[in-house]
C-alpha cells in the first residue's frame, strides 16, 4: 500500500505548504478534522483567518461573495460539505477552500485527499501506515511487533488512533524509541466504545464533544463505571504526584504501575492546576456516591460529572 494521503498532507502542512483548495474523501472523518485544524492554525499563522461551515454550493458561493466585501483584509477558511462537482471556476487568493465528499469530486487545481481504507479488508494495513507515518513524523522508531500490536488494538475502534497515538506520545516523552511495553500500556486502556476518547475530551476541556459522544454512543452500566473509575484514579494519581513530587521510579513502585504510565502521569501533571484537579475529584466522588445508592444511573451520573465540568470550568 503507498503512504496514506493524510500522512503527505500532515508532512505538507508541516512545511508551511497549504493548497488553495483540498477534497477529503472517505468516512474517517476524525482525519478530516485533524487536517482541517492544521490548515486553519497554519492560516492563523500567516494572519487574521475566519473559519466557516456550509452545507451546500449556494452557501458556498454566497460565503465567496461575502469575502470580496470586506473591508479588512481577512483570510477566509470555508469547509463545505459536497458530494456534486463544483461551478466555481477560480477563488480569492485571500479563501481556501475544503470540501468534505464522500466520493471523489474534480475540481481543477485542487488536492484530493483520500482518508479511509480502501475497503475494510484494508483497514489493518491502512492503520499500520498511518501509524509508520506518525512515528517518522515525530521522530520515533516502532519496532514491527509494537506496530502488529498497536494497528490489531485500534481495528476494534479505528476512531481512537489519534487519541492514542497522542497518549503514546506522552508516554514515550523524549525517547526516540517506542517499547512494547510502553504500546502495552497504552492498548489496554482501548474499550470496545468510546470511553478513552471521552476522556481524552475531557483532558482537553473539550467538554461539549465528550457530551456529545456520551449521548451519541449506546454504553453498558458496567463500561460507565470502568470509565468513573480510571477517571478516578488518574487523578488520584496526578494528586499524589503533585502533593508528594515522586520521581517515576518512585511512583510506579508505590502505585503498583508501569514505569511508562507513571511517566505519563509525571508529564501531564506538571502544568496541572491544583484547584482544578481537587474539584474534579470532588465531583467525581458525589457521582459515584450518588449512582452507588441508585439516586441516578450510571450514564446519567457521567452526564452529570461533564456538564459539571463544563459549568466549573
Amino acid at each position: 500500500m503507498d503512504i496514506p494521503d493524510y500522512i503527505k498532507i500532515i508532512n505538507d502542512l508541516k512545511t508551511g505548504e497549504v493548497s488553495h483548495i483540498y477534497v477529503l474523501i472517505g468516512d474517517w472523518d476524525f482525519l478530516k478534522d485533524d487536517i482541517v485544524s492544521r490548515i486553519y492554525n497554519l492560516l492563523r499563522a500567516k494572519g487574521d483567518t475566519i473559519l466557516v461551515r456550509t452545507e451546500s454550493e449556494i452557501e458556498l458561493e454566497q460565503e465567496i461573495r461575502n469575502a470580496r466585501n470586506v473591508l479588512i483584509p481577512t483570510i477566509k477558511l470555508i469547509i463545505a460539505k459536497l458530494n456534486s462537482p463544483l461551478k466555481i471556476k477560480s477563488i480569492p487568493d485571500d479563501i481556501y477552500l475544503v470540501i468534505d465528499a464522500d466520493t471523489p469530486i474534480k475540481i481543477p487545481k485542487s488536492r484530493q485527499v483520500v482518508l479511509s481504507p480502501p475497503n475494510p479488508r484494508e483497514a489493518e494495513i491502512y492503520i499500520r501506515e498511518l501509524i509508520r507515518g506518525l512515528s517518522k513524523y515525530h521522530g520515533k522508531v516502532i519496532e514491527e511487533s509494537s506496530l502488529v500490536l498497536l494497528s490489531n488494538a485500534l481495528l476494534q475502534a479505528p476512531y481512537l488512533l489519534l487519541s492514542v497515538w497522542n497518549t503514546l506520545l506522552l508516554l514515550v516523552g523524549d525517547k526516540e524509541r517506542i517499547e512494547e511495553g510502553e504500546v502495552r500500556e497504552v492498548i489496554k486502556s482501548i474499550p470496545t466504545l468510546a470511553g478513552f476518547q471521552i476522556i481524552d475530551l475531557l483532558e482537553r476541556r473539550r467538554i461539549s464533544e465528550a457530551l456529545f459522544l456520551l449521548r451519541k454512543e449506546y454504553y453498558p452500566d458496567s463500561e460507565i463505571m470502568q470509565l468513573l473509575s480510571a477517571l478516578r484514579r488518574r487523578y488520584k494519581l496526578i494528586l499524589y504526584t503533585k502533593t508528594l513530587d515522586l520521581q517515576e521510579s518512585e511512583l510506579a513502585k508505590v502505585f503498583g504501575i508501569s514505569s511508562g504510565y507513571a511517566r505519563f502521569i509525571l508529564n501531564i501533571s506538571r502544568d496541572y492546576p491544583s484547584d482544578g484537579l481537587i474539584k474534579k475529584i470532588k465531583l467525581l466522588l458525589s457521582v459515584e456516591r450518588r449512582i452507588k445508592t441508585g439516586e441516578v444511573k450510571p450514564k446519567e451520573g457521567l452526564e452529570d460529572f461533564i456538564i459539571s465540568l463544563g459549568l466549573s470550568s
